[in-house]
């Protein structure tokens, strides 16, 4: 057997169609351009267009096929058309990574419905409507595709992180992705669409800054991490990669823990 030549088949996205939410920075960011290494023209899709511009000249300055969509996860309309003109400019879409995500902290007993509204409306509420977006472009191609979408350790166990981190909004959105990613993969299994998510743990982007940027916290939050560091982006980008491809044809439906072994 050529293990080279069959790995990269189940690896290769070469002729896909990939959308990556969030991909301006984070996970999101390079689990976009690691699609594109696998041959995939990618979609990304952020609301920062500074940073998402750099993020595709980045892409494209290692080879990839990538093409930027200024986009407001919080509105709906907005996601129907930028999905809508993104099918109809390439042909479809084959893969949907769902990274945008915001967290706002705050004890309980204070937090405003607002901030409360606002995270559930990014993390929960536009994930669903892009999912169901690209799942109506692979169910009129009649080809079924992949969607991967980022929970969280923190949708899992409310405990792993401790009393200190009150964030009851992202919490509660995670906790929903992880459900709705099993309702969404049981629905669409006899339309050939995979639905699956990952979980990841402490991992070095944006939304920790305030973390990675005091040695003392960093060493004592890996500290509570059995493989002792923090995950980098790209560790993540990876499983959602395999996720995506060939190589996971059998599935769906799951939540995959990427967190060192904080939930062992």
């Amino acid at each position: 057997m050529n293990v080279a030549g069959f790995l990269e088949a189940r690896l290769s996205l070469a002729g896909k169609v990939a959308l990556v939410t969030g991909a301006a920075s984070g996970i999101g960011r390079a689990t976009a351009a690691l699609l594109a290494q696998l041959g995939a023209t990618t979609v990304f899709l952020d609301r920062d267009r500074a940073m998402l511009d750099e993020a595709v000249a980045e892409c494209r300055a290692r080879g990839g096929a990538a093409h930027g969509v200024l986009i407001d996860l919080s509105d709906a309309a907005a996601i129907e058309q930028a999905f809508a003109g993104i099918a109809g400019e390439h042909g479809g879409i084959d893969v949907l990574v769902n990274s945008a995500a915001m967290n706002v902290s705050g004890a309980s007993v204070d937090y405003e419905l607002d901030t409360w509204h606002k995270v559930l409306d990014v993390n929960l509420t536009g994930l669903f409507v892009a999912s169901r977006c690209a799942a109506r472009s692979m169910i009129d191609r009649g080809v079924g595709g992949a969607i991967v979408n980022v929970a969280s350790v923190g949708g899992l166990s409310a405990g792993i992180t401790g009393r200190a981190n009150a964030n009851p909004s992202y919490r509660a959105s995670k906790g929903g992705v992880v459900n709705l990613t099993r309702a969404l993969a049981v629905e669409w299994a006899g339309k050939g669409i995979r639905v699956n998510a990952v979980a990841p743990g402490y991992v070095r982007t944006p939304m920790i800054k305030r973390l990675t940027d005091d040695p003392a916290r960093e060493a004592a939050t890996a500290e509570k991490v059995p493989l002792g560091r923090l995950a980098e982006p790209e560790e993540i980008g990876w499983v959602i990669a395999f996720l995506a491809g060939e190589g996971a044809s059998m599935v769906t439906g799951q939540i995959i823990p990427v967190d060192g072994g904080l939930l062992s």
